[in-house]
């Protein structure tokens, strides 16, 4: 029989993959967070929108893909973890640790930065920066819930209880992947429009530059609320079974993602935090309740 230290030694080694799964995850902000400073400092050359918006300027969206780079760590490390048998408290504390660089500092770093560096310091900016820290608490609060509440047999749910941290992190990454699309204007897609962005293109990223510190404080409030229900939608699809119609909608939503990449994840990060409340508003409404298999049971 093996002895209580070759047990854990063994626990110790098969924990070691889904523990460094969960250190790229935190990685992934770390760098993020280091191209938002470099975007920052370019940001103070005079002509930084010309001269430096396809050099440093364009840490922003470095930021923006490692954020989302972060997702995939995070998508995969939990997986792992119960697949080899080596879930441990240290991976879950780890992991949330890891979450909040990638998915709660980083994204509010971006928010701040983002509206500083391309609109400038303007009376706005006390606000701008509450609506980033409360995206920070937001994301803090959730992840604290998550570590007292949080049970293995969750994964299995269908709901998530408040908004989902990844998902607040999309909003914002998406928003600013959307900006550099329209500012680069470099696609086959808007190359099709016009060879040169036109007027509005230019307009059109300012303004998502300014919605984006509302998104955030949306976000915020929408992690840590008990009467948003998200869907899991991982959990819906492979506890389910499905219709073909819900495979014919994969295939053309992946094969939409290959072609216009920057908005369709702008545009689904944002109908997916947005889907939820104005839904429970309308059944707030109408007097419909929630639906039992749609009731909250998972918190992440």
């Amino acid at each position: 029989m093996p002895t209580d230290r070759a047990r854990r030694l063994k626990d110790a080694t098969s924990s070691v993959l889904p523990n460094l799964i969960t250190l790229g995850n935190a990685v992934c902000g770390f760098v993020a967070l280091s191209y938002i400073a470099s975007a920052l400092g370019a940001s103070s050359h005079p002509d930084s929108l010309v001269a430096g918006a396809d050099h440093g300027l364009r840490g922003f969206e470095r930021a923006a893909w490692f954020i989302f780079l972060g997702m995939l760590f995070d998508v995969f490390d939990g997986r792992v973890a119960r697949m080899t048998g080596s879930t441990s408290s240290l991976g879950a504390q780890l992991d949330s640790l890891s979450d909040l660089v990638t998915f709660g500092v980083a994204p509010a770093a971006l928010t701040i930065g983002m509206h500083r560096a391309i609109l400038g310091v303007g009376p706005w900016e006390k606000v701008i920066w509450a609506f980033g820290l409360a995206y920070f608490l937001g994301a803090l609060l959730r992840l604290a819930r998550f570590n007292v509440e949080h049970d293995e047999a969750d994964e299995a749910h269908l709901c998530f209880k408040g908004m989902p941290t990844p998902a607040a992190a999309g909003c914002v990454a998406g928003l600013t992947l959307v900006y550099f699309w329209l500012h680069h204007w470099k696609s086959w897609e808007l190359q099709v429009i016009a060879e040169t962005a036109p007027a509005w293109a230019e307009w059109t990223g300012r303004a998502l530059v300014r919605v984006m510190p509302f998104m955030a404080f949306l976000s915020g409030y929408a992690m840590v609320s008990n009467r948003l229900f998200y869907p899991h939608f991982a959990s819906q699809l492979f506890q389910r079974r499905q219709s073909f119609d819900t495979l014919a909608y994969l295939v053309f939503g992946f094969t939409l993602c290959i072609i216009m990449i920057e908005p369709v994840i702008g545009l689904g990060f944002v109908t997916y935090m947005l889907w939820t409340p104005v839904r429970t508003l309308l059944r707030l409404q109408t007097g419909n309740p929630v639906s039992s298999e749609e009731s909250p049971q998972i918190d992440g």
